[in-house]
């Protein structure tokens, strides 16, 4: 048994979710896949996955052989890339989670990434929540605000500030508010939590410290792009983050108020599993938010405090 191969088919069974998908996407002949899959389990003496009608789920044993599996093959990939020429140096498939509003900001940047490493295949899910590494097969995820203990590593990345914004032609109608108390006499669309239910209090600097308001709103929401869609209705003021916000700004379709009173907003982190050897995929992605981070805070002037 070729046990390489054999891995990277449970790999992509794990990530695509069904055994057809899994063997589409690797070229095997019509029932291969199944007989590979099989005797693997036989070679390790354990069922890594439980067959349905519609898709496969990865047993307890299933989802410790692919923590260390995914570990072998990317340094494996690491160790070619090294020993191969330049044009391989970086390939693979890199799988990466995103908040929706981020994945959106680097989108226009992304093509120009793929083309300096060739070899480079990348998937990104765009979520809004803490990674499932291993259930969702990622080598990487962005996350903004406190990142509980997962056993990964998270690297700052800097803090993104939270804006408040409306339309010119909501602020024509109701006039500016030039304090926090004067919140309470404007319409606010809000943001409930989806893991609490709880609405989501939005965040000022007042005399130095930072203090909560929570907006009563006629108008509530989970999702921030469906909020963004919202406020062009001219219905309110709302506070969002500004990495999602800022095209609309740089254009003046949104403006900022209460600037004075802005908070320094939550801090992101790039997290991954801990490599003895980080994959080079890994590096280079690395480097590519890192750069598009730095731009971005270099065109907003944002300082952490």
């Amino acid at each position: 048994m070729d046990h390489l191969r054999a891995m990277r088919l449970f790999l992509r069974i794990a990530e695509l979710g069904t055994l057809t998908a899994a063997s589409t996407d690797l070229g095997y002949a019509k029932g291969a896949a199944s007989a590979t899959l099989a005797e693997l389990e036989s070679y390790l003496g354990v069922q890594l996955v439980e067959r349905t009608t519609r898709r496969l789920r990865i047993t307890e044993d299933g989802l410790l052989y692919l923590e260390r599996a995914r570990r072998i093959l990317a340094e494996v990939e690491d160790m070619e890339a090294e020993i191969g020429s330049a044009e391989r140096a970086v390939r693979g498939t890199l799988r990466v989670q995103l908040p929706a509003g981020i994945a959106r900001l680097i989108a226009p940047d992304l093509p120009a990434f793929m083309a300096e490493h060739p070899g480079l295949s990348l998937e990104i899910l765009s979520r809004n929540e803490l990674p499932d590494f291993v259930g969702q097969g990622l080598d990487a995820a962005v996350y903004v605000g406190e990142v509980p203990d997962l056993g990964v590593v998270a690297r700052p990345i800097g803090r993104l500030p939270m804006l408040t914004v409306a339309t010119p032609e909501y602020l024509a109608r109701h006039g500016t508010p030039q304090s926090v108390e004067d919140l309470k006499t404007h319409q606010c669309i809000g943001f409930r939590s989806p893991r609490s239910g709880e609405q989501m209090g939005w965040r000022f600097m007042v005399n130095g410290q930072e203090v909560s308001f929570v907006p009563v709103s006629r108008l509530t929401f989970e999702a921030a792009d469906a909020a963004r869609a919202a406020i062009f209705g001219h219905g309110g003021l709302m506070q969002i983050g500004s990495y999602i916000v800022y095209r609309q700004i740089r254009n003046g379709t949104l403006v900022t108020v209460l600037d004075e009173f802005r908070a320094a907003g939550g801090m992101a982190h790039l997290l991954h599993p801990r490599h003895r050897h980080k994959p080079r995929k890994l590096k280079v992605f690395e480097d590519f938010i890192l750069s598009q981070n730095r731009d971005f805070r270099r065109r907003w002037n944002i300082r952490d405090t």
